[in-house]
């Protein structure tokens, strides 16, 4: 049987899927033992984040190696504070596991009320855009990819991550109280993390253990704009016997 050392779970972010992967273990398989399995853990649609965290707690062996993607990333902090035997590593990709700032909050609750009343038809460009580093923008598979994802998951689930995801505390400070190893990997145009809060929770922590890898040239959508070398990164993170 594969053991949790031989396991890299993979939480995504808001309405994306597996495909947000594809690439970056594309990539892994050439860089990790042949026996490590990858497995996606898709978000649960249930009615707080402690229940979600609670679900996935569920699908994980203790002592496993977690990777977590935007949302996916909070998902992944709040298990590892709650359930710390079940992380022996964490790698947070795109995220800061903080409270979602006012302004993105309205933003939030403008856009439900707005689907609710309108109706969805599918993510717009100029939120791809936001999401991309401008060199990604005109990367058609890169939009196409984000499209398809969108589409699948469809308006309801739309509504729920935005709805029950939104009220987040901020689990930053909490997180360097950890033993555990945790890398964050931020590219370094990505417009909904504030690299210096991490840098400055990285210096006042002193810890060696807390680590921080910048991506130039790289939005918010990381696995998609850069699958190479977040993949080296992950291989490297999952390897390094620290």
């Amino acid at each position: 049987m594969t053991s949790s050392k031989d396991t890299i779970y993979f939480i995504s972010g808001t309405m994306c899927d597996e495909r947000l992967w594809t690439h970056v273990w594309g990539s892994l398989s050439t860089l990790l033992p042949s026996n490590t399995q990858l497995i996606h853990l898709p978000i649960p649609s249930l009615k707080t984040i402690d229940e979600i965290t609670e679900y996935l707690s569920n699908l994980i062996a203790n002592n496993s190696y977690l990777v977590g993607f935007s949302l996916g990333g909070y998902l992944a902090s709040n298990i590892a504070l709650k359930y710390p035997s079940k992380i022996e590593k964490l790698l947070l990709v795109s995220n800061m596991s903080s409270a979602l700032p006012d302004k993105e909050k309205k933003e939030r609750s403008r856009t439900i009320q707005w689907i609710k009343s309108n109706g969805y038809n599918g993510i717009p460009d100029k939120r791809i855009h936001h999401l991309l580093h401008p060199s990604a923008h005109a990367n058609e598979h890169i939009k196409q990819t984000i499209r398809a994802m969108d589409k699948a998951l469809g308006k309801n689930v739309l509504l729920h991550q935005l709805d029950v995801t939104t009220q987040r505390e901020n689990l930053l400070p909490e997180l360097f109280k950890l033993n555990c190893p945790i890398r964050f990997c931020v590219g370094d145009s990505d417009s909904l993390v504030k690299l210096s809060r991490i840098e400055q929770q990285i210096e006042e922590s002193k810890k060696q253990n807390k680590t921080l890898h910048i991506i130039k040239n790289t939005g918010h959508m990381l696995p998609l704009e850069q699958p190479q070398l977040l993949a080296h990164t992950i291989s490297a993170w999952f390897l390094d016997p620290s």
